[in-house]
């Protein structure tokens, strides 16, 4: 689940990422359209969607590690947003796979800290909700 603000400074959006068949998925829509705050109800096909992942990954970093951290880090085109001579904070985008790949790839040199969000996603194309 992740939420955030939109374009309405009023209006927050939340995603809600939920395993189930069409039944399950129909009584969460039921569920969320019963809360007096929500505006609108929208399921995404992921299909037709975009969909990220964030993740700040803090790593132990050392000057014979660092150059070595920075190549995993440019091959899945995240970014060095913090760095100081013990350790490093490598901001990561993208699905929930490629975010997985890259905290197994950094994890033999320590991770210190991890947080990641949870999926988000706007529909292809001119419509919104």
């Amino acid at each position: 689940m992740t939420v955030g603000t939109t374009e309405d400074p009023t209006i927050s959006r939340i995603t809600i990422v939920a395993p189930g068949d069409e039944m399950v998925l129909e009584q969460i829509v039921k569920q969320l359209n019963k809360l007096i705050d929500v505006i609108k109800v929208q399921e995404i096909d992921m299909d037709n969607a975009v969909s990220r992942e964030i993740a700040l990954i803090k790593v132990n970093s050392t000057a014979s590690n660092r150059s070595s951290i920075i190549e995993i880090a440019n091959i899945f085109r995240s970014n060095i947003i913090d760095i100081n001579e013990k350790s490093m904070i490598i901001e990561a985008t993208g699905d929930s796979k490629k975010i997985s790949a890259i905290i197994e790839m950094l994890r033999p040199f320590g991770i210190i800290e991890l947080i990641r969000t949870g999926l988000t996603a706007l529909n292809r194309g001119s419509k919104s909700i």
